[in-house]
């Protein structure tokens, strides 16, 4: 199952995160969320992330919120990430 982002380019923690995922060769779907029309405020959003904040993941039924937090996440959950992004945290 290929992961998640929900994303929209004018956040600059969602391009931070998208730009992680592709940096490191990380199989993902981007989801765009348009925040200026207020997608992240429709109830299918809220089911993604209660706080209806971007970025947002959903790795199968795991979904996690907060730039800093998904880094982590992805740090250590996916393989051939480097090691050295393991100490970001």
């Amino acid at each position: 199952m290929k992961l998640n982002v929900y994303a929209d380019k004018m956040s600059q923690p969602s391009r931070a995160v998208v730009f992680f995922c592709k940096v490191n060769g990380i199989d993902y779907e981007e989801i765009k969320v348009h925040i200026p029309k207020g997608q992240h405020l429709t109830p299918e959003f809220e089911a993604i992330n209660l706080m209806q904040k971007l970025p947002a993941i959903a790795d199968g039924r795991f979904k996690l919120f907060e730039s800093h937090a998904i880094h982590i996440y992805l740090a250590y959950a996916f393989p051939g990430v480097a090691d050295y992004w393991q100490g970001c945290s």
